[in-house]
């Protein structure tokens, strides 16, 4: 019975796995780095996200730590876990999903890769999107709508209406809207938030061009240390395993979620470097200390091919205290 952690080399290398939708033009020459924040806090708690000020990643960091965190902007989502794990930042941010377009692939890629990082909080943020254009463009006069890719899916039916507006894909929806505020081009805009819009000086031609009005993104937080959690308190865990290559073996590994009365609230499967296998992520809901838990857990493990625990952390909901407690406030 092979009871070790996921073999990072069944893993694709970090800038391989990132030249998907989500870092498409990550090394791009043609966009500019992250800029710094206009203004840091005097916390000492930093928190690295990828793209820069204005962006909705943003906006989960204060959902989550308020004016207590100074988010770090960061080009790429592998630059934001390797300053996670090497210390450069307290935490890392990374969006996990959206309830329009689903999982984020190269989010669960990153969380197998770095072994030394655990989940130790979630949020979620209402994604509504406008078009953001410099002062005194119209939406008749664009040509040019850019946004990070993700975004771009999320308004399809706005850009169906509107053929003459062509999408470009862009690095981050902040940057996109920092291009076009230095641009000054009246038929160009950006696809981001109302704060990229008050950060740049740009006005709001269109707003909630989403496709549904209820859209939302997960982030989850990554840091060094397992989260606080007080006993009883609603939580998930996520894992990854791999399953062994026979009849049943995938129903092997969850039967014992199932079992114990679990829910498993979150499954996404994502292939390894080796043909035809894949790996598991995967969550489930219950509450803190819940030795039943823990035991299914262990069932898990043993039924697994190999298996690691990604940490155990709070189920988000409005007023629950930021992730690393009191210790890292000043």
């Amino acid at each position: 019975m092979d009871d070790s952690p996921v073999d990072p080399k069944m893993l694709p290398p970090p800038r391989e796995i990132l030249d998907g939708e989500l870092d498409l033009l990550a090394r791009g020459d043609q966009q500019t780095e992250p800029q710094p924040m206009l203004q840091a806090t005097l916390s000492p708690l930093r928190v690295a996200f990828q793209g820069e000020a204005g962006a909705f990643s943003e906006e989960a960091i204060v959902q989550l730590w308020g004016a207590e965190a100074e988010p770090v902007p960061m080009r790429t989502f592998a630059d934001v876990m390797d300053a996670a794990e090497t210390g450069t930042v307290d935490f890392g941010l990374l969006p996990i999903e959206s309830t329009l377009m689903g999982g984020v692939d190269s989010a669960y890629d990153l969380l197998a890769m770095h072994d030394g990082l655990l989940i130790a909080a979630e949020t979620v943020v209402p994604i509504r999107l406008c078009v953001l254009g410099i002062p005194g463009a119209t939406l008749a006069e664009l040509t040019q709508l850019a946004s990070h890719p993700l975004m771009l899916a999320q308004c399809a039916h706005f850009l169906e209406r509107h053929s003459n507006i062509t999408p470009v894909p862009w690095w981050d929806t902040a940057g996109a809207a920092r291009a076009v505020m230095q641009a000054g081009d009246p038929s160009r805009a950006a696809a981001g938030s109302r704060r990229a819009a008050d950060r740049f000086g740009l006005e709001l031609l269109a707003d909630g061009i989403e496709d549904r009005p209820d859209t939302q993104m997960r982030f989850l937080a990554v840091g060094r240390t397992p989260a606080a959690l007080e006993s009883g308190a609603p939580v998930r865990s996520a894992a990854l395993c791999t399953v062994r290559d026979v009849a049943g073996g995938l129903i092997a590994a969850l039967q014992p979620l199932a079992k114990g009365g679990f829910n498993v609230s979150h499954f996404v499967a994502r292939p390894t470097r080796e043909p035809w296998q894949y790996m598991y992520y995967i969550e489930f809901e219950h509450d803190a200390a819940d030795s039943e838990a823990g035991l299914a857990l262990e069932a898990v493990r043993r039924a697994s091919a190999t298996y690691r625990l990604l940490g155990t952390f709070p189920r988000w909901t409005l007023g629950n205290p930021p992730p690393g407690g009191d210790s890292l406030l000043p």
